[in-house]
């Protein structure tokens, strides 16, 4: 009993300790050189590996290189229409919606009716438009006669004119407005025609609903092209310049866009601490829809540096990191100031051309590098 209790408080690491020097110890003087320990004299980032390990991990390593490199900058975005191609429908007199014709989605024409707003002053409009060009018809004739007072066919003109002009400014065409003073159009409702040609994006109103002078009850955009705008923070301005290539993604699967950048605003926003920068793209699938997510990658390719695949740098709290080849069987780890996430080559300043890193088998290395802390 005195035993079993003892074993039981007995550290599980001596235990396996114990287990392990016993394994050693069966396999004589070959195995105990074949499974040798990593040496633990070396600093903290440096292992030197038995040779069973060295054989077992199968170390492969690449060669740091000088070379151009080129570099992506990775830029948040948003799709956006362009500010010509984008525009909202607005009542220019108080009223009420009598009639909806579109909803958002819908695809319309410059000059179509989206709606058509019911309003007593629009109606007062319509009638002194009839009589003033029925006194203008009326005066006309008589000039033709040769009996009109210049005075009032002059008067009749200007309050004919007077009378189309405050149609116009509601948003009435010139041509409507000749067709209802000759009595060839009725015209009850004040029509609210779509600015552009596009997309319905949003309605703002609901049947019935009364409006004021100046709402807005269609918000109307025109898809194709379309904008991408990204964010170019101020630590990166040095680095992009209009005409650059860039690729762009979405959320979307499997979706990428290829551009240039078109334009960068020359001022830096006081909140965002960002330039933008607008690449123009063909979108006549209408995929690309505003408001989405997208993110911009702006590539350049720079002046020959040392450099190493990306896909070779390791990572850990304290940043990115290499392991460097200093012997057969010993390695260092060595942090660097690069972007591991970055696609294809990365520039590593702090590494020579020609310095050996390990490129497969790092796992592992590492692993046992870390173990020894």
């Amino acid at each position: 009993m005195t035993r079993s209790r003892s074993l039981r408080s007995f550290p599980l690491l001596a235990v396996l300790a114990v287990f392990a020097l016993a394994l050693s110890g069966c396999g004589g003087e070959e195995g105990a050189s074949s499974s040798a320990p990593p040496d633990t004299t070396a600093s903290p980032n440096t292992i030197t590996l038995s040779e069973a390990q060295r054989q077992e991990v199968g170390v492969e390593t690449t060669t740091v290189t000088k070379q151009p490199v080129t570099t992506t900058l990775q830029l948040p975005a948003r799709v956006r229409p362009s500010a010509d191609q984008e525009a909202f429908a607005t009542a220019l007199i108080s009223g009420r919606v009598e009639r909806l014709h579109v909803s958002p989605g819908d695809e319309v024409q410059r000059g179509d009716v989206l709606a058509e707003v019911a309003a007593p002053d629009f109606s007062q409009m319509v009638a002194d438009l009839r009589q003033a060009r029925d006194e203008l018809d009326r005066q006309r004739r008589l000039d033709e006669r040769g009996v009109a007072v210049e005075k009032n066919l002059r008067a009749a003109e200007r309050q004919w004119q007077a009378a189309r002009q405050r149609l116009r400014s509601i948003g009435v065409r010139a041509e409507r407005i000749e067709r209802v003073a000759t009595g060839d159009e009725d015209l009850s409702t004040l029509p609210l025609e779509a600015p552009l040609s596009g997309v319905v994006l949003d309605r703002m109103t609901v049947l019935g609903a009364p409006v004021a002078q100046g709402d807005k009850l269609y918000h109307i955009a025109d898809l194709q092209p379309i904008r991408v705008v990204a964010s170019v923070f101020e630590r990166s301005l040095d680095q992009v310049r209009t005409g650059q290539s860039v690729t762009v993604t979405t959320p979307m699967a499997n979706r990428r866009y290829e551009g240039t950048l078109d334009r960068i605003t020359p001022q830096v926003d006081d909140e965002s601490r960002a330039a933008s920068a607008r690449v123009v793209l063909d979108n006549a699938d209408g995929a690309l829809r505003p408001g989405m997510y997208a993110t911009v990658r702006v590539r350049r390719t720079g002046s020959p540096r040392a450099a190493l695949p990306a896909d070779v740098l390791l990572t850990d709290a304290s940043g990115a990191y290499v392991l460097v080849r200093e012997g057969e069987r010993t390695f260092r780890r060595v942090y660097v100031d690069a972007d591991a996430s970055a696609d294809g080559d990365v520039p590593v300043p702090s590494l020579a051309p020609g310095t050996e890193v390990v490129s497969g088998g790092a796992y592992q290395i590492v692993s046992a590098l870390n173990q020894r802390q």
